[in-house]
C-alpha cells in the first residue's frame, strides 16, 4: 500500500522538489503552502501517514500547526523542516512530539532515509 506524505512549506519550490522526489520514490504526495490548509487536509484525509512541516510560515507557524495536528491525530508523525537556527522552536517541537527535523537546503538521501526509518516502525505498517 502506498504511503501518503503531506508536505507543508510556504515556499512552493520546496513543495515541488519534495513532490518530485517523493513521487519518484513511490509515495503519494500532497503539498500545501499554509498551516491552515494543512489542518484542513489532516481533518479531511485520514490516509495521511506522515507530515513534513515547515517551522516558520506566515499565518499559522509550524508550531501552532503542529499543536492542531496533535489535537486531531495525536499519533500522526511530523518531521519539522527549517532553514533557520531556531533552537528554542525546535526544542518546543520535540517537546510536543515531533519525530525529527530536516534542515534546508535538505539532502534528498537524508529525507528518504528519514522516511524509510519512520515507515519501518511496526505500528505504522
Amino acid at each position: 500500500m502506498t504511503k501518503t506524505i503531506l508536505v507543508v512549506d510556504d515556499d512552493q519550490s520546496i513543495n515541488s522538489i519534495f513532490e518530485f522526489v517523493l513521487q519518484q520514490a513511490g509515495y503519494f504526495t500532497i503539498t500545501t503552502t499554509s498551516g491552515q490548509e494543512c489542518i484542513d487536509l489532516v481533518k479531511s484525509n485520514q490516509s495521511i501517514d506522515l507530515v513534513f512541516l515547515d517551522l516558520k510560515m506566515p499565518g499559522l507557524s509550524g508550531i501552532e500547526t503542529f499543536k492542531e495536528i496533535q489535537k486531531l491525530r495525536p499519533l500522526l508523525l511530523v518531521v519539522m523542516m527549517t532553514g533557520y537556527s531556531v533552537d528554542d522552536l525546535l526544542r518546543e517541537a520535540f517537546d510536543l512530539g515531533a519525530y525529527g527535523v530536516i534542515y534546508k537546503p535538505f539532502d534528498v538521501e537524508e529525507v528518504l532515509s528519514v522516511i524509510e526509518k519512520i515507515f519501518r516502525i511496526p505500528a505504522l505498517n
